[in-house]
């Protein structure tokens, strides 16, 4: 969803953008020229057209402090939700997303019997297994993210199975295991002996398997799905950890049962292919179009899509937090450099007599750099304060990341202190160049 359009639409936004930058100019347009009204133009002029303004000059030192604490401030928090997105989208959800396409059946009005159903989901199965690039396809009745169920579950010996979790129940062919990537970590999955009147069975993930029967192994365990007078349905596999829900809620568990002996309609398929699934997604449903009666339809859309919008948060605090951090180390670099080259223009004869009593220029250097590194590490170590603080109290919003991550702060301490070098350099090259007989003949 393009969510630009709206906003540049929306005369308020504009009007209040506009405003903003006009008292942004106005503060700034200002500023400068009400201190040069309260200047004392005879004492300025007696002092060469220098400024001798000790208070000038403590602002200036401060406003670029509070620069660099503000840039500090945003870059750690980009690095923590940079890291935080890395972590998310390095984290393994118990199946795979980018090969994965989920077809939707939308009837539209067609009047179709249970066994109708049923049979037009397996003629689209087939289908979409037959087209080039598919290398699996299993009906399903939940889509994690989107369309999950659950039921009432009851183990012997456990007074409330609700208490422990959330357990989310997924329906799937024997195919289901493969076409999501979801691995088996013991036992078996589905087959063909798993069918309408057998014996019923379930696969549990391992997080689940812990919850239910700690310290022993659940294979062969009877659970009971629906009611506590349901058959006995029998964990025959244990399958990995899924993230069916929220990448970040705890307690939620997924099992697995036989589509066969589930018995409804799904109207949906999961269709793996050979490559992305995006590049699949049209000629799928195409394929599938043709299959449906009167005004029935199918979408195809990738399962990437489905699964991103749970990455939002992180990917738009990581976005903002860069952009914003770029901006603010950019003009604490600029701000850094001018105020540093005005420091040495009106410290020229100073420099000029240290170097006429013997002073060596990489000296002269060493002290225009150091001035700006110390006005900088103060920044760093404000800012740093800032942002622990801060993070902190936004710890709920990263992900695996600590707010107090050594390598952040390192890192963005490490670069603010190069710009601050890079800064200064110039000025300072230019300060040991000053030839002093020329800037003591000059007074």
């Amino acid at each position: 969803m393009d969510v630009a359009a709206p906003v540049l639409a929306d005369g308020r936004t504009l009007a209040l953008t506009a405003l903003a930058t006009f008292a942004a100019a106005l503060v700034t347009g200002l500023a400068p020229a009400l201190h040069a009204l309260r200047s004392d133009v005879a004492r300025s002029l007696g002092a060469g057209g220098r400024d001798t303004d000790a208070r000038a000059s403590r602002l200036r030192t401060m406003l670029l402090a509070l620069q660099a604490t503000l840039s500090v401030v945003l870059l750690i928090g980009a690095g923590l939700f940079v890291r935080s997105l890395g972590r998310v989208r390095d984290l393994r959800l118990g199946f795979d997303v980018d090969p994965v396409l989920v077809v939707t059946l939308n009837k539209r009005g067609v009047e179709m019997s249970f066994d109708q159903q049923i049979a037009l989901e397996q003629r689209l199965s087939q289908a979409a297994l037959a087209h080039p690039g598919v290398t699996g396809a299993t009906p399903a009745p939940t889509v994690p993210y989107w369309a999950y169920e659950g039921r009432p579950l009851f183990v012997a010996g456990i007074d409330s199975v609700e208490v422990l979790g959330d357990f989310v129940m997924q329906a799937g062919s024997p195919d289901y295991f493969h076409v999501m990537g979801t691995r088996l970590v013991r036992g078996r999955g589905f087959d063909a002996a798993d069918r309408p009147g057998g014996p019923p069975v379930v696969v549990v993930s391992e997080g689940m398997g812990r919850v239910l029967w700690p310290g022993r192994d659940p294979i062969g365990k009877c659970l009971r799905i629906g009611a506590d007078t349901s058959p006995c349905t029998t964990v025959v596999g244990i399958a990995e950890d899924a993230r069916t829900q929220s990448l970040s809620l705890p307690n939620v568990y997924t099992y697995y049962v036989p589509l066969a002996q589930y018995r409804v309609p799904t109207g949906m398929l999961f269709v793996r292919v050979a490559g992305r699934a995006e590049d699949h997604a049209e000629p799928v449903r195409r394929r599938l179009q043709t299959l449906l009666p009167g005004a029935a339809y199918v979408t195809a859309v990738p399962f990437r899509e489905m699964v991103a919008p749970q990455m939002r948060s992180w990917q738009l605090g990581a976005t903002m937090f860069v952009a914003f951090g770029g901006v603010a180390l950019a003009l604490a670099g600029i701000g850094l450099y001018g105020v540093i080259a005005y420091g040495v223009a009106e410290r020229r004869r100073e420099i000029g007599i240290r170097l006429a009593l013997g002073a060596q220029r990489h000296q002269v250097l060493g002290l225009v750099v150091r001035s700006g590194l110390r006005l900088t590490a103060i920044g760093v170590v404000a800012g740093s304060a800032i942002a622990a603080l801060l993070a902190r109290r936004a710890a709920s919003l990263l992900f695996r990341e600590p707010p107090l991550d050594p390598v952040v702060y390192a890192g963005v301490a490490g670069v603010l202190l190069l710009v601050a070098v890079v800064a200064t350099w110039v000025p300072a090259s230019a300060a040991a160049r000053v030839d002093p007989s020329v800037t003591l003949r000059s007074d």
